[in-house]
């Protein structure tokens, strides 16, 4: 995440201790998983809450690398957009 703010010329003052990986993702409940070498759709992520503001405190949360991936860059009117389209729309096929 360091490397990350300073690539990107974001504000960065976390510690270690900042940071708490809770047992389930709290976008979508699913069990976090710490895989050693690789990850996936469960692995832990470092989540910039508002993008601009960078790593610091108040401003991060751990969720699933799944859950990042879907508000990558996405705003909460898009991703609520699609969730309603699919969900009208899961019996179509």
């Amino acid at each position: 995440a360091r490397k990350r703010a300073k690539d990107k010329s974001l504000p960065f003052d976390l510690k270690l201790s900042d940071i708490v990986i809770p047992e389930f993702c709290p976008m979508l409940g699913i069990r976090l998983e710490v895989q050693e070498g690789r990850s996936s759709g469960c692995s832990p992520t470092l989540d910039r809450i508002v993008p601009e503001k960078g790593y610091t405190k108040g401003n991060v949360q751990v969720i699933s690398m799944r859950a990042n991936q879907i508000k990558s860059d996405a705003t909460a009117d898009e991703i609520m957009s699609v969730a309603k389209y699919m969900k009208e729309h899961e019996n179509d096929v």
